[in-house]
Parts: C-alpha cells; sequence; structure tokens
C-alpha cells in the first residue's frame, strides 16, 4: 500500500477514538502519531514525555519543542526507573522492566485523568516477520512484549480501564511509511536521527548510576557540538574495575571527528572522561550501528 492508504487508514484510527495519550518521545514515530492526533479536532489529547535518569535533558528539552511545534498539548511526567532492580543492575531483561513500568505509570495517569487510550509508537518495521530485534526463538524485542503483557491485563479488567493501542504496528506502516508521512506533514522529526534510552551505553550487569548516566549524556553532547549526528558512548569495565568510553560514530563522519580544527574540543571531551572516572577512552573503527552492546 502506497502512503496514502496508510494516511487515511492512520485518519480513521484516529477518527473512532475519544480521547488519547501519547507516549511522545519526540522521535519520528510518536511525533507523527502526535501529528494525527493534533489534527482530529474532537479528540481530548495530551502528550506525555516520561522524564527519567535514562533520558538525557536534551532529549526531553527537544521533545518539549517538538511537541510545541505539532500544538499538541504536553507534559513531563518524571519516573525514577533506577529504582526497578532490573534496571539498575542493567540485566538483560531491563528493556521489559523498564516498558511494563513506565507504561503502568501511564496507564494510572490516564485513568486519573480520563483517557482511554495511550498510543505507543512501535512500527511494524520494529515487529515485523522481518524483523532483526527478534531473537532466534523469534520472540519479540523485550520492550513491545511488555506492552503486550499490559494489553492483555487491560483487556481482562472490570469494568473497562484504559487500554494501550500500537496502531503504527497494528496496521502494518513500516518506518519507511512513516518518514513519507512525517515528511508530507513537515515534521521536523522525520531530519532527527535516531535515539535510545542510555543504559544502551553500558555492558550489561554494569550497574547503572544517575551521575555515570548523565556523565555519557554529556560527552556524547560535546560530540555532538562538533557537528557529528549519530553517537555513542559506549561503556565497558575491566577486571581491574577500570571504565572504558568506547566511541562509535557514523564512518561518514569520520574526517569531522578528526579534524585538526577539532583537535581542541576532542581533548576537552577526553579530559572530561577521564576526570569523571573513565581510565581509557578509546574510538571504535566499526563506527556506529544499533545495537552493538547485543553483539559477539
Amino acid at each position: 500500500m502506497i502512503p496514502d492508504d496508510k494516511e487515511k487508514e492512520l485518519e480513521n484510527f484516529f477518527s473512532r477514538q475519544k480521547s488519547v495519550l501519547v507516549a511522545y518521545s519526540g522521535g519520528i514515530d510518536s511525533a507523527l502519531l502526535a501529528s494525527f492526533a493534533a489534527a482530529s479536532p474532537h479528540l481530548k489529547v495530551l502528550a506525555v514525555t516520561v522524564q527519567s535518569e535514562l533520558v538525557s535533558a536534551q532529549e526531553v528539552a527537544d521533545a518539549e519543542k517538538s511537541a510545541s511545534e505539532i500544538g499538541i498539548s504536553h507534559l513531563i511526567l518524571r519516573q525514577n526507573l533506577l529504582k526497578i532492580p532490573e534496571i539498575q543492575k542493567n540485566r538483560k531483561n531491563r528493556c521489559f522492566a523498564c516498558k511494563k513500568e513506565m507504561f503502568q505509570q501511564l496507564l494510572i495517569f490516564a485513568e486519573e485523568n480520563g483517557y482511554e487510550v495511550i498510543l505507543e509508537g512501535t512500527n511494524y518495521s520494529d515487529i515485523g516477520p522481518e524483523n532483526e530485534t527478534k531473537n532466534k526463538n523469534n520472540v519479540l524485542r523485550p520492550g513491545f512484549a511488555a506492552l503486550e503483557v499490559l494489553k492483555k491485563e487491560q483487556r481482562e479488567k472490570t469494568p473497562p480501564c484504559p487500554r494501550i493501542e500500537t496502531p503504527l504496528a497494528d496496521l502494518k506502516i513500516t518506518k519507511d511509511d512513516i518518514r513519507a508521512l512525517a515528511a508530507k506533514r513537515n515534521l521536523k522529526a522525520a531530519q532527527k536521527p535516531s535515539m535510545s534510552c542510555l543504559a544502551t551505553r553500558f555492558s550489561y550487569d554494569m550497574l547503572l548510576e544517575a551521575g555515570s548516566l548523565k556523565t555519557v549524556a554529556d560527552a556524547e553532547k560535546m560530540l555532538k557540538e562538533i557537528g557529528l549526528t549519530q553517537v555513542r558512548v559506549r561503556c565497558h569495565i575491566d577486571s581491574e574495575n577500570r571504565k572504558m568510553a568506547r566511541v562509535e560514530i557514523e564512518k561518514s563522519e569520520y574526517p569531522l571527528f578528526f579534524d585538526d580544527k577539532n583537535k581542541k574540543k576532542l581533548n576537552d571531551f577526553v579530559l572530561f572522561l577521564k576526570q569523571s572516572g573513565w581510565t581509557y577512552v578509546t574510538f571504535d573503527l566499526e563506527g556506529f550501528r544499533t545495537g552493538s552492546m547485543d553483539l559477539g
């Protein structure tokens, strides 16, 4: 189906709703849902961004700005996700625990404030048959699996309670469809590089601390200030309890990274990490790739 058909399907979906809360990260997926919601005059609608130690302050600020540009009411909801042991200890099931905790709180908020539906931006490319984020046993990625658990729990409650919907996935709207629709609607999020939570920067079982998470966010911001678009500062720890930072950037941006005019800023970046407790600062010659902590 062409994007025009996908657009009509989304419009039909929103026409059937009365009140929606958009789980809003400010990325292209949630921005597209927010734009459809904001364009539906009959809807009671609110975009909610969860602010926690796992999201940089810049990401929250960007979400707030993009919600304003779209014209949707926006709320920042603070959550302490590090109180969950699976998350704080950075276990392999952290994404399941994180998504479940976040949406349990959003469900409580929705019920208390009269929203019938919570919209989440997983798209069909994330969970479709060809999706590489499924494991060898064809199990859905942990975050989406948590949503499926919560959906089932909500359906079984009496009287009816707020429900979670994933229209982009359910309507088989792919990432390419989303990019086309976002461009058609002139959404600035269409040009935004993909982001992931800060926990993905740390090796599994490496304790997540608010200070270290903020340090990584600040370090990545320093590199973006020289013009880099995709940056990951991955963190490892050796048998002697020494921290190592491994920098990933797009290979096409190597010349910018190594440009002499940026030498001082790179030296400042290294000094910042070393003063913050990292013993080694390294550059990954394989470049940026999604989910590199899961490789090996």
